[in-house]
């Protein structure tokens, strides 16, 4: 027994013919069935509104709205307002939806069926050079009355045009009174930091950065003041010294109580001497100084500038000073050894007669003298209060870069406050322009621009889709069936069919009569 040939085409097709009513019958009969379900299920009408998304009337760059969401989110958010529970409920008792499911189910689930029922689709955008923006959406809702349908329709467009006004309106006032509340706010901010601004100034007047400039020139001058000053005392203080030895010139000449004066025999004539001491002008200068330095260490320092000077004064006049006492020792000396030898003669000696011209010059190297004093001392006055202020404006400006800082700082956070009001004073004004846009309605708005129609045909059930659906099951059955009546059949219908089973060559066969006369008809 050899193994069966595979089922070729044409034996599909054979098997087809043969069993043809297998296939047309269930073929017919399902769609039919499909076409009654069609007839027997309940037609649902859509009816569709396009609404246009007008932009505002004036040019953005002129005014420039607060909404700047997109439409998208923007429709999101009033689809949320509009299918909301009470928005639905409303419409839902105005047109009469769904009496008979009202009647038997909550108002929850009433709501729910029309919410799946309403559709909003946005378009696709319109590409025109860059401007790619949504300009139009559409609304749809399914009803089993068209008339029902497109009332409804129509109805929630208009909620959607009202509710778009009135979320623009709403949202542009709140910006606007937002934007108010913020700039009172900084305004206040802004008063209290210049009021903190002008305290600092007030308290740091002459310190501040701007008047740096004119304290390095005052102190400048002061110095230059002191210097003068100095030098007129240093000179006031020489003509001092100089009128008091003159004066203590003068005063030899005066008349002195009668004294006995020593005479000297030199070369056999007599020749008086003093022996009151050296009274050189330099001494006497020299004493002078350091009763000026010993006076002058009782008030001040040792880095005082006076006693610096006078002891520069003394320490030049030193040397000189030690060589009139070595001087004045050799004389002694020499006196002394006359007078052991008897050179020496005492003589009483009258006290000289008054020189009136001596007189004259006494009292005015006198006056001149107190003058010179006075002024040394006011010129000592002038330079300790020229080292106060010259102490009081190096403070000053060794203050100055703190102050700097400080005011660096009070105006850095003065030049952020006083931005940022310019910027809300400036987005106020756009505000207010862009309410007052909004209120006389001249700002992005929804327009119909294809109301809803009374829809013809239904939408539900698709015909063509439940006629297909019955053909295709249709067909499948009669497969079904005919593979099953073909498995189930014994006999054979080909030659081949014999010898395989049999195992054994066919010699003849007996042709099929009413065959032979179809093909003679033929």
């Amino acid at each position: 027994m050899t193994e069966p040939k595979p089922l070729g085409f044409h034996d599909y097709l054979e098997i087809a013919l043969r069993r043809k009513f297998y296939l047309i019958i269930p073929l017919i009969v399902c769609i039919l069935g499909s076409f009654g379900v069609y007839k027997f299920l309940p037609k649902v009408y859509r009816a569709t509104t396009l609404i246009l998304v007008q932009p505002q009337s004036v040019p953005e760059n002129y005014v420039r709205p607060t909404i700047t969401e997109s439409v998208v989110s923007r429709l999101n958010t009033i689809s949320q307002e509009i299918l909301s529970r009470t928005r639905l409920e409303k419409v839902i008792e105005e047109f009469n939806l769904y009496p008979d499911l009202r009647k038997k189910a909550p108002k929850e689930e009433v709501v729910e069926t029309m919410r799946r029922a309403i559709e909003v689709k946005v378009q696709e955008p319109r590409r025109s050079g860059r401007d790619t923006s949504t300009n139009s959406f559409t609304i749809s809702f399914e009803g089993e009355n068209p008339q029902i349908v497109m009332q409804v329709t129509n109805k929630l467009a208009s909620l959607f045009i009202e509710e778009n006004l009135k979320v623009r309106e709403t949202q542009a006032e709140r910006t606007s009174e937002f934007i108010a509340r913020e700039l009172a706010s900084l305004e206040e901010q802004l008063k209290k930091k210049e009021q903190d601004i002008r305290n600092f100034k007030e308290r740091s007047m002459g310190q501040l950065p701007q008047q740096l400039d004119a304290n390095l020139r005052i102190l400048e001058r002061l110095q230059q003041q002191l210097q003068t000053t100095s030098e007129n005392m240093r000179a006031a203080e020489d003509r001092a010294v100089i009128l008091q030895n003159q004066i203590e010139q003068l005063k030899k000449r005066e008349p002195v109580p009668p004294q006995t004066v020593r005479r000297v025999s030199i070369a056999g004539q007599e020749v008086p001497v003093d022996d009151r001491g050296p009274q050189d002008p330099i001494i006497i200068q020299y004493n002078n100084l350091k009763r000026d330095l010993e006076i002058a260490q009782t008030r001040y320092k040792e880095t005082h500038p006076d006693i610096i000077d006078l002891k520069k004064k003394i320490s030049n006049l030193e040397p000189k000073v030690k060589e009139l006492i070595e001087k004045y020792e050799v004389e002694r000396e020499e006196r002394l050894r006359r007078q052991r030898e008897g050179l020496v003669v005492e003589q009483e000696i009258p006290p000289p007669t008054p020189d009136p011209n001596t007189e004259r010059l006494l009292a005015q190297y006198t006056e001149q003298y107190n003058s010179a004093v006075l002024e040394a001392k006011r010129s000592r006055e002038e330079i300790k209060n020229l080292k106060d202020q010259i102490a009081f404006y190096q403070r000053r400006i060794e203050d100055t870069p703190k102050k700097e800082q400080e005011l660096a700082l009070l105006t850095r956070d003065y030049d952020l406050l006083k931005a940022n009001y310019q910027s809300l004073l400036d987005k106020k004004i756009q505000a207010q322009m862009a309410e007052n846009l909004e209120r006389k309605q001249q700002g992005e708005q929804f327009k119909v621009l294809d109301p809803a129609r009374l829809p013809e045909r239904p939408v539900k059930p698709d015909r063509k889709r439940i006629l297909l659906i019955g053909a295709f099951i249709g067909l499948a059955l009669g497969v079904g069936l005919t593979w099953f009546r073909e498995s189930m059949d014994r006999s054979f219908h080909t030659v081949s069919e014999v010898e395989n089973y049999l195992g054994i060559s066919v010699i003849a066969t007996i042709p099929n009569l009413k065959e032979d006369q179809k093909r003679k008809a033929a």
